[in-house]
């Protein structure tokens, strides 16, 4: 902050009178005229300065107008153009959408669901044939009728299931013969031969002196039993057998005819009052097919097996009779074979082939009623697939209860 001067008026006076003098020599009136002058010049160089200024705006407009119209008018047009442009693509991309939209709709109209997948098989994909009974419901009952292929060539079973009418189920056997034989004659191509009737006249149901179940059979008068060939031999015996496979515990048949016990079945010289109904005869399943019908039906081997793993490995081979055939059910390779209790492992090779169809359907089917025929209650296989047909790899399956279901209403 600066300090106050502490000066008085005659110190300033002194000081002033002891500065050098200066003197204008010119005249007031001149010194007039010089203000005068300098006064009019700083007027008239504040009002040129504005009025130069508009001049050079109004020249400068004058000459960019016209490129500034034009400028306007291609931004203008440009700006049109743009907007003609995005309305093209906006009108092109909603086609584009809604082309995308009702192909895509088109697509799942013409796709199935989910839903509808699991349901739908292709033809290789869809079982052509059921070889096998598996389950049977509350109010119905099966029936299984022993019979031959190709005139009397390849022992097997045939089975119907028929809605329960209160009868005791031989009775309702016997009922059925008829129905059965009617169904093969219309269906000879499959090269199934009749049920021969004509060698009974009544079948019931008995109970023995031990309390068990046994079928009492009453063969026709008429039969001469002492004078059958083999062949007759075995289709009557195979006929008689026929009561195995049903659900109830038949132990053995007893054989009446003239209503006494016992007869002669052919040039044996043995007279034979009953048959037992064998529960596991040790024999193995193939196919049988008519060429002229293109069927396959499951057929029994004449032969007895020692192990279930004879009857396996026979399974894998053709077995001809006469001109006939048998054909193998055992397609694929199987690596081994472990009995455990009453469920039966079998363990197909891990490069063996294996495919949900026709084929290995029949031939798991084959497998499980061989293991029947050597008293096993389940099968549990192992692959390299999840599940044939109905059976599930790796979890025992029951073994089915009959073969040949027969397509009868």
């Amino acid at each position: 902050m600066m300090k106050k001067s502490e000066w008085n008026d005659e110190q300033l006076e002194q000081m002033l009178s002891q500065m050098p003098r200066i003197k204008d020599n010119r005249k007031p009136q001149e010194i007039y005229q010089n203000i005068t002058l300098k006064m009019n010049k700083q007027k008239k160089k504040v009002w040129m300065v504005p009025t130069i200024a508009s001049v050079a705006a109004a020249l400068l407009l004058f000459i960019l107008a016209p490129s500034f119209i034009d400028n306007m008018n291609s931004s203008s047009s440009d700006s049109a153009e743009m907007a003609r442009e995005k309305s093209s693509i906006a009108m092109e991309n909603k086609e584009e959408t809604s082309n995308d939209e009702s192909f895509s709709t088109l697509q799942e109209a013409d796709e199935p669901k989910a839903d509808d997948e699991v349901e739908i098989f292709s033809s290789e994909e869809q079982p052509i044939q059921n070889y096998a009974v598996n389950s049977v419901g509350e109010n119905q009952v099966l029936l299984t009728y022993g019979v031959y292929l190709g005139g009397v060539m390849f022992p097997t079973i045939v089975s119907i299931i028929v809605e329960s009418d209160g009868q005791d189920v031989v009775e309702q056997w016997q009922k059925n013969i008829p129905q059965v034989n009617e169904f093969i004659r219309q269906n000879a191509g499959w090269g199934i031969d009749e049920i021969p009737e004509s060698y009974f006249t009544d079948f019931s149901e008995v109970e023995t002196k031990d309390s068990a179940k046994a079928v009492r059979v009453d063969v026709n008068n008429a039969v001469h039993t002492e004078s059958f060939s083999s062949a007759q031999r075995v289709e009557f015996v195979h006929a008689i057998n026929s009561f195995r496979y049903l659900l109830e515990d038949f132990q053995h048949v007893e054989l009446f005819q003239n209503n006494q016990q016992g007869m002669m079945i052919g040039e044996t010289g043995t007279t034979e009052n009953n048959i037992d109904l064998e529960k596991d005869t040790k024999k193995a399943y193939l196919y049988y097919m008519n060429e002229e019908s293109g069927k396959k039906l499951l057929a029994l081997t004449y032969e007895d097996f020692k192990t279930v793993k004879q009857a396996l490995e026979a399974m894998k081979n053709d077995k001809d009779q006469g001109d006939y055939k048998l054909y193998p059910t055992i397609i694929s390779e199987i690596k081994d074979i472990n009995e455990d209790g009453s469920n039966l492992e079998v363990h197909f090779s891990d490069d063996a082939v294996l495919e949900n169809t026709d084929n290995y359907i029949l031939m798991l089917d084959a497998i499980m009623l061989t293991a029947k025929e050597f008293n096993f209650d389940k099968v549990t296989f192992y692959g390299n697939i999840d599940q044939i047909g109905n059976v599930r790899f790796g979890k025992p399956t029951p073994v089915p209860l009959a073969p040949n279901p027969l397509p009868i209403q």
